[in-house]
């Protein structure tokens, strides 16, 4: 009795992993399952009768105008040595072969805004600056600090004017410098030294 009973659940078993046993019905009747295969979509052919399909022009994307920080020629004027950079940087042994030579100079503030009242009350406060130490390289002596008139406030540009490029005439020459710049958030600055042609 006890092989058959045995020999019952085997089979049982056997049926039940080939997957000939159907699972018992709660008396309400199943669907079966039907799969469809997807046609498709056809694509009409392009109508040929009016001769070859003109391309729809492409909408240009344009962007708001942003503020310049190139600085133009100058009419009589000649480059001699331009400085480019993002922070603090020395450049040594700048020789000026003129009585009269100016320097132009622009930066590109990495943050908007400037220096006001509420600001400055502030310890976190981060100012976009540039300061140029010129020294006569013989001497070790400052020969002139600049900065730009105002300040870096690209807020306030955006509002009066953008009074890039800077520049400032010097009418003593004929001498070696080294030019310290300090550049604080930045995203560029660039310096000309520039003589007569």
């Amino acid at each position: 009795m006890k092989c058959v009973v045995l020999l019952i659940l085997l089979v049982a078993f056997a049926a039940a992993v080939i997957g000939c046993i159907q699972p018992a019905s709660s008396g309400a009747a199943t669907a079966p399952v039907q799969t469809t295969a997807e046609t498709p979509a056809l694509t009409p052919a392009p109508d040929t009768s009016l001769g070859t399909p003109t391309p729809s022009p492409t909408e240009e994307i344009t962007t708001a105008p942003t503020l310049t920080s190139e600085i133009p020629a100058s009419a009589g004027l000649t480059t001699i040595q331009t400085i480019t950079g993002t922070g603090d940087e020395t450049v040594t042994n700048v020789s000026v072969p003129s009585s009269y030579w100016e320097l132009w100079y622009t930066a590109d503030p990495l943050t908007m805004g400037g220096q006001d009242a509420q600001s400055v009350a502030s310890a976190s406060a981060v100012f976009p600056s540039l300061t140029i130490t010129i020294v006569d390289h013989d001497t070790g002596k400052v020969f002139d600090t600049v900065q730009p008139p105002g300040g870096l406030d690209s807020a306030l540009w955006q509002r009066t004017g953008d009074p890039r490029p800077w520049s400032q005439k010097y009418y003593s020459g004929n001498s070696v410098y080294d030019f310290e710049i300090s550049g604080k958030n930045l995203r560029s600055y660039t310096i000309d030294i520039r003589v007569r042609s």
